[in-house]
């Protein structure tokens, strides 16, 4: 899978697989996690294990709130697996093998954005 990085026109291509495992992206990860105190933004009460992409089109650029959002183990279960059409947590490729439940797919979509309103609400938490 290969996203890219930056917004210009000569925008680098960057792999997937190899940018999960940098220390680019685990500092960015902890970075978005420090913005929910770690907290999973779908299970607040549960402590946020990982970042989670709601997209990959900013991949190598990505903002949280906007293309990641941080999560629990079991919330990415949810995501990965019952929302995907799955009994058990499958990846992307797999979901996208159905041309008609391709990834994000609705329920993604909708569980996203309530995860992106439950994040505003743990920020805005920790100046309280």
């Amino acid at each position: 899978m290969l996203g890219f990085k930056g917004n210009s026109n000569a925008r680098e291509k960057v792999n997937y697989y190899s940018y999960m495992n940098s220390n680019e992206w685990k500092n960015k990860s902890r970075k978005f996690r420090r913005k929910t105190g770690d907290r999973c933004q779908i299970f607040p009460w549960l402590k946020a294990e990982s970042s989670h992409h709601t997209n990959y089109n900013n991949l190598g650029s990505e903002q949280w709130n906007v293309d990641c959002i941080v999560i629990s183990h079991s919330a990415h279960k949810l995501i990965h697996g019952w929302l995907a059409g799955f009994r058990r947590d499958v990846g992307v490729s797999k979901q996208n093998e159905n041309p008609k439940n391709k990834y994000p797919n609705s329920l993604q979509k909708t569980i996203h954005w309530y995860a992106r309103i439950v994040g505003v609400v743990l920020y805005l938490i920790k100046f309280i």
